[in-house]
């Protein structure tokens, strides 16, 4: 989320802010901690500090790692999901409001988010100590309640928003995410600069800012062979050359492509070409065609087809790839001339590549069946998305996704790699073995060699289509339109029209057998947290989307009248749950960690639910998810579990 405010303009933005109120909250999740959910009371910033986290901010998908700063306006909504070593975060919560004394310029309509205190952004801080130090002496002032302590708070506010706004002007521009054709040219342009200098793989590497491991995969990925071998390459041609065209010693000729040592250089070129240099020279001399400029053959003929030498990665079709790289990620055929990778240039007679072959013509003998081989391409698909037409593979063989994983299974298309936390559904455990997790990470999805990408993150989509075709899928609200969308997407409608139907009959089997258990007139409400003092109340989305959603179980009118449909939950005080308590009640908890008692609990104890033992506590971790497969699954729970306490209410009499 960038800031479009230059740092001039944000400095005095907060020079002109006049600021009613600042609060400050600290929260902490368990490893694995299920979604954590919360809407932001005023403007404000969400800050991380200790472990990671998936986060889902404003319908958009971030990864936090670290200390990372978010700035969000009031409204804004988040869910957390806490990795393998829990997360701290705190909330930095402010009213604010731009002086009178402000210049014209900052005097925007109310419902304009420029030159207000409503733009979101985010980074992650070089200094992030300062920040922290920052944090914890807000944190300890939060606590006191004198005037002297709020008074201090506010100003420590200020520090917290210089070193914020310093440190988000000063931050180095993000990273920019390479293909791994990108990554390839780059690294032959650098060669075809620095080769006779000592190169490395660890120096090149270093270059390249990446690590050696990564470059060499990258190569064997585009090429399927090695830097070092295409350096080699590349100084073996301009030796070449260089023997052909003056009379340099061979050690000058040795030095000038990189090679200390005449009589290694002289091994090496013989390995390459067949021939010592100094056997090729007088070859190249007795060749009155390869001596002279005008009469020298073209390694290339002039307007003859160029042919890659690896066939698994180029296609000759107007200078086309395979189905792995779009036509525009391609390495230039410059560039693999200069290398030596053109099949013209390094055929499978090396002294015959060097010389020129006896009928003049410089195109490979393969070339009929290389020609052959490009014609078989894979059949694709022109589908109609939020970013425009994608042309896809008709029968994507290799899916990687980073949101949709369950979706997919459901229509019969097992991805290669999807994040982790939506591999660890439990509804999906018997489906996923062989799917590897991919988290957030770029470097590792190249590797899965995809064919088809599918995100709901808009802001990795230009990322993500230079590794592979990709799909931008935004999340909808309703499952039936997302399942009907994916398979016309994804040639599938068929399966798609069969899940819904499914889907249908299991809303239906579940309402025949709950109905009679809730009874006419009954109303319901979902919570999420247990007896506690803060806890989340939903309305038909998230963790309320099965129960209100699909099987239509009315809510009372206080959480109709009180939660945004926009935003599909609300957080609130338990002193205030009476007022949303239902006959029934649904109760998110984390399953494997929490236990209630609320027959026992001063302010549970009084609600009719408890009461008449209708309150049913259902795991949160499995009412998360809202793919096809799992919203079934939670569908039977729900029917199981009113099943099971009605058989047990009729034993006890």
């Amino acid at each position: 989320m960038p800031l479009d405010l230059h740092q001039d303009e944000h400095i005095q933005l907060w020079q002109h802010a006049d600021i009613q109120m600042v609060s400050i909250q600290r929260h902490t999740l368990a490893a694995g901690a299920k979604a954590f959910s919360f809407s932001f009371p005023s403007n404000g910033f969400l800050c991380t500090s200790i472990g990671s986290a998936l986060m889902l901010f404003d319908n958009q998908i971030y990864s936090a790692h670290g200390m990372q700063v978010f700035h969000a306006a009031a409204k804004s909504w988040v869910e957390l999901n806490a990795g393998k070593d829990g997360l701290d975060f705190s909330l930095v919560l402010y009213e604010a409001s731009v002086s009178r004394a402000a210049p014209a310029k900052f005097e925007a309509p109310v419902h304009s988010r420029k030159h207000s205190f409503h733009m979101p952004y985010s980074f992650t801080p070089a200094q992030p100590t300062l920040l922290y130090d920052i944090l914890e002496q807000m944190h300890d002032l939060s606590r006191q309640q004198h005037a002297m302590a709020q008074f201090q708070l506010k100003a420590q506010f200020y520090q917290w928003i210089y070193q914020v706004v310093k440190q988000y002007h000063s931050q180095s521009p993000a990273p920019r995410t390479t293909s791994p054709v990108e990554l390839v040219t780059e690294a032959l342009e650098y060669m075809l600069d620095h080769y006779a200098e000592p190169l490395t793989l660890e120096s090149l590497a270093s270059a390249l800012n990446c690590s050696q491991g990564h470059l060499s995969n990258r190569f064997k990925q585009v090429l399927n062979r090695g830097p070092i071998d295409c350096l080699i390459r590349l100084r073996m041609e301009k030796a070449r050359k260089l023997l052909a065209e003056t009379a340099i010693s061979l050690k000058t000729v040795a030095t000038a492509v990189g090679y200390q040592d005449v009589y290694y250089f002289s091994h090496a070129f013989k390995k390459h070409f067949g021939l010592p240099p100094s056997l090729l020279r007088k070859q190249l001399a007795a060749n009155e065609n390869l001596t002279s400029a005008a009469g020298r053959n073209h390694i290339v003929a002039p307007d003859g087809t160029c042919y890659f030498d690896n066939d698994n990665y180029y296609q000759n079709n107007d200078g086309g790839s395979s189905h792995m790289f779009i036509n525009k990620m391609m390495v230039p055929a410059s560039l693999l001339l200069a290398f030596g990778l053109l099949l013209g240039a390094c055929g499978s007679n090396p002294t015959e590549s060097a010389t020129g072959n006896k009928g003049g013509s410089a195109t490979a003998a393969s070339q009929p069946a290389a020609t052959a081989e490009n014609d078989t391409k894979p059949a694709t698909r022109i589908v109609s998305t939020s970013m425009g037409d994608v042309e896809i593979p008709a029968h994507p063989e290799r899916v990687v996704t980073d949101f949709y994983m369950g979706y997919l299974l459901a229509l019969d298309i097992k991805p290669v790699g999807s994040n982790g936390i939506f591999m660890k559904n439990p509804y999906l455990a018997d489906q996923i073995a062989g799917i590897v997790d991919v988290g957030d990470s770029l470097e590792a999805i190249p590797e899965l060699k995809p064919d088809l990408i599918i995100t709901g993150d808009a802001k990795k989509y230009e990322a993500y289509s230079k590794i592979a075709p990709t799909i931008m899928f935004p999340k909808a609200s309703d499952l039936r339109d997302e399942l009907k969308q994916l398979g016309i997407m994804l040639n599938k409608e068929a399966k798609a029209d069969s899940l819904v139907q499914d889907l249908d009959k299991q809303v239906e089997s579940t309402k025949k057998r709950i109905d009679h258990i809730v009874g006419k007139d009954k109303t319901v409400t979902v919570f999420d947290g247990g007896a506690v003092k803060t806890l989340i109340l939903y309305g038909n989305a998230f963790t309320g989307r099965t129960i209100h959603g699909e099987l239509g179980l009315p809510m009372n009118e206080n959480v109709k009248r009180d939660i945004d449909p926009k935003v599909g939950w609300l957080q609130i005080s338990s002193e205030v749950i009476g007022k949303y308590a239902s006959d029934y009640i649904f109760m998110a908890v984390d399953a494997k960690a929490e236990s209630f008692d609320y027959a026992n609990d001063p302010i549970w104890n009084t609600l009719d639910a408890v009461k008449q033992n209708h309150l049913y506590e259902i795991d949160g971790y499995r009412f998360y998810f809202s793919d096809p497969i799992s919203v079934m699954g939670q569908l039977e729970d729900i029917a199981d579990m009113m099943e099971e306490r009605e058989k047990a209410s009729v034993k006890r009499g």
